[in-house]
C-alpha cells in the first residue's frame, strides 16, 4: 500500500495559518499593552518631577496633576477613567523630603488591538521624586 500525500498542504495551511495569525495578534497586543504601561510610567514620572519643584503642597498637587494629564494626552492614551494622586503633604521650604505621584488609567482593550468588546485593562504606575530643600521661597 502506498500512501498518498495529496491534499496535505491544504490541511497544513488550514491548521498553521490561524495559529500564526493568533500568535501575531498576541505579539501586537503585548506590544500595545507595554506601550500603554510605558506611557503611564512616563506620566507618573513627569508628575512627580513637576510636583517636586513646586513651592507648596497645593501648587505641587496642581502641577503634578496637570503634567500627568497632559503627558497621557500627548502619548495618545485614551483612558475611560483616569486618576492622578500627588502626595506632597511633606513639602516645605528648607526641608528635604519627597513627593509621590500615582497615575491610574483604565484603557479600553479595543485601543490595545485586542478584539474584546467592552473590556478594559487597568494600568497604574507610581514614582517618587526628591524635593530640593534649597529652592527659593515663594
Amino acid at each position: 500500500m502506498k500512501w498518498n500525500d495529496e491534499g496535505s498542504v491544504s490541511v497544513e495551511a488550514a491548521v498553521l495559518v490561524p495559529t500564526v495569525l493568533f500568535v501575531g495578534l498576541l505579539i501586537v497586543a503585548g506590544a500595545r499593552t507595554s506601550s500603554a504601561q510605558q506611557a503611564v510610567d512616563n506620566a507618573a514620572t513627569a508628575a512627580a518631577r513637576a510636583a517636586s519643584i513646586a513651592r507648596g503642597s497645593v501648587a505641587a498637587h496642581q502641577a503634578g496633576t496637570e503634567v500627568a494629564r497632559e503627558r497621557l494626552a500627548r502619548e495618545g492614551i485614551t483612558c475611560r477613567e483616569s486618576s492622578v494622586s500627588v502626595d506632597a503633604s511633606q513639602v516645605a521650604v528648607g526641608r528635604a523630603t519627597h513627593v509621590r505621584a500615582s497615575v491610574t488609567c483604565r484603557v479600553p482593550l479595543a485601543d490595545l488591538a485586542l478584539p474584546v468588546p467592552g473590556g478594559t485593562r487597568l494600568i497604574s504606575s507610581a514614582f517618587t521624586s526628591p524635593v530640593d530643600p534649597y529652592r527659593g521661597v515663594p
